[in-house]
């Protein structure tokens, strides 16, 4: 694969925290954490099995959470520590990069649900998918403690190692080095970013998530089903516990205490990516600097234009993605086949770059435009493969069907970009997807921010659609006071029935020129 040079860019509001990579100046992946939001991926809770259901082999548990959260049977401990023995014993097992992924269904031997589980008994249980649509979420009592180096895996007794560590010679080092280092009757997954690394690493990792496993014991022990007994960490220390690579040449940071935050965690965890993070300090915001911020409002759109004037179309719902390739205003220069198959290369690795960015999992299908040559078609699915392997989630491409459809996986925790940012539109009875209400907020808080901060006004009038009005006055009020004092401005926020949803309005009187967003009337 070609050298990429990566930057990591962190912008943090009072309203959100943003994380951007960029590969060769181009927008890869796009993540943001809301500052009222919940995190619950990755989090441990003491649960009480509400329900067993044998014909689904599985458990309702309740975490404390709305709907009960749904166990499977492989899903347990047990289950899942008697099979890694009976592997081991055969010279087998599973090598990944994150533990037991359960993307992919291994054939454990038949045990019953009732087995292993009672009603009303009180288990530890870590959250590994959000829910998402109607389904309530997925848990596992096979915890699992993510380091630097490697993921420890405090009840399960099996030593991997990442499948992106091909050269053998290594694997067979890294497997022989942390056997040797986990703690006896646990395990461990050595993660692509331990190859090379020596034991003091993996020794530092160990120690640090086994005190973290005692803390969360104890915490678990104490505490009456349900609770949460354990948090995951923020955004910004997972992006850079699990994505800070040598390839990352620069981390850029807008915020101050996230700044000093990132310098601390690096200067402890890996010293010589600490110089890499720079302050960002200039008066304009950080990703319309950076050129990315229009390219992040445009992931809601289904269309996606390419360099060669074809387009893709995705579509996601509730079963499934769909993704159509079409050739567009792309007449090519010499015959069909040629033009088809350049418009279909180019779509493949736009629809990896897209997957990632719009962080979209689950079952896909691809629609490529029909190809004759049989060669054609296997160095399309080889370019498709080649771009997914830069992507950190599970995928798995099957080969074309006879229809022409590319049918792939891609590991989903959680809900997509798309479904985290919008609703169902209520100008054309849900058949379309406008903004959601959380989504507007801060929109509407942000550009007040910035032109608080760009302008010398004596007054900030913003004119919103009632709903989004009565929520910023109602919940924001303190946000929008600060504001005032801070810049000397009166801001005001005020409801216009006649507005779409999505606009956004600024009277002249307010002391600038109107200032108008365009809505999406889906």
């Amino acid at each position: 694969m070609p050298v990429i040079h990566k930057k990591l860019l962190v912008s943090r509001d009072a309203y959100e925290t943003r994380v951007a990579v960029l590969e060769n100046s181009s927008l890869a992946e796009f993540y943001y954490e809301r500052a009222d939001q919940d995190r619950t991926t990755g989090n441990i809770y003491k649960g009480r099995v509400m329900s067993i259901v044998p014909g689904i082999e599985a458990a309702f548990v309740d975490i404390g959470l709305p709907r009960n959260a749904f166990l499977y049977v492989t899903d347990v401990a047990q289950v899942r520590d008697e099979f890694e023995l009976l592997a081991h014993a055969h010279g087998s097992g599973q090598d990944e990069e994150e533990a037991h992924d359960d993307d992919e269904r291994v054939s454990l031997p038949p045990v019953s649900i009732q087995d292993v589980l009672k009603e009303g008994q009180e288990i530890l249980v870590q959250m590994q998918k959000e829910p998402i649509g109607a389904k309530g979420c997925r848990v596992s009592t096979n915890i699992t403690l993510p380091g630097r180096y490697l993921v420890l895996l405090p009840v399960t007794r099996h030593v991997g190692i990442s499948r992106r560590i091909e050269d053998e010679a290594e694997r067979a080092r890294l497997l022989e080095l942390v056997a040797g280092l986990v703690p006896a009757g646990m395990g461990a997954i050595v993660r692509t970013a331990g190859a090379g690394m020596a034991r003091d690493a993996f020794a530092s990792d160990i120690e640090y998530l086994s005190a973290e496993w005692e803390k969360i014991v104890a915490v678990g022990e104490a505490a009456g089903a349900p609770a949460l007994v354990h948090q995951e960490v923020g955004l910004v220390q997972r992006m850079v516990r699990d994505a800070l690579t040598d390839e990352v040449g620069e981390i850029i940071v807008d915020h101050p205490d996230t700044h000093r935050e990132l310098c601390d965690y690096l200067a402890r965890m890996i010293p010589r990516l600490a110089a890499r993070v720079v302050l960002y300090s200039q008066h304009q915001p950080l990703f319309r600097r950076m050129g990315i911020e229009t390219e992040i409002s445009n992931l809601r759109n289904r269309k996606v234009w390419l360099n060669c004037g074809g387009y893709v179309v995705i579509d996601e719902t509730e079963a499934l993605t769909a993704i159509d390739v079409n050739t567009g205003r792309y007449v090519g220069k010499h015959n069909l086949e040629e033009t088809v198959f350049h418009t279909n290369m180019e779509a493949a690795v736009e629809i990896a770059r897209q997957l990632r960015l719009r962080d979209i999992g689950g079952i896909i299908i691809i629609d490529f435009i029909d190809m004759k040559s049989e060669s054609n078609q296997q160095m399309l699915l080889s370019r498709l493969k080649e771009e997914l392997r830069r992507d950190r989630a599970r995928t798995n491409v099957l080969d074309m069907t006879q229809l022409g459809l590319v049918q792939m996986t891609r590991k989903r925790v959680r809900k997509s970009l798309y479904k985290s940012m919008m609703q169902p539109c209520p100008y054309c009875k849900k058949e379309g997807s406008i903004l959601s209400l959380e989504t507007m907020v801060v929109k509407v808080m942000r550009r007040i921010a910035e032109l608080c901060a760009e302008s010398p006004l004596e007054r900030i009038h913003m004119e919103v659609h009632p709903r989004v009005a009565s929520k910023i006055n109602e919940e924001y009020s303190h946000q929008l006071a600060e504001l005032e004092e801070r810049y000397k401005v009166e801001v005001k926020v005020l409801a216009n029935p006649e507005l779409h949803f999505e606009e956004i309005e600024q009277p002249q009187e307010s002391g600038a020129e109107a200032a108008r967003d365009g809505a999406d009337r889906s």
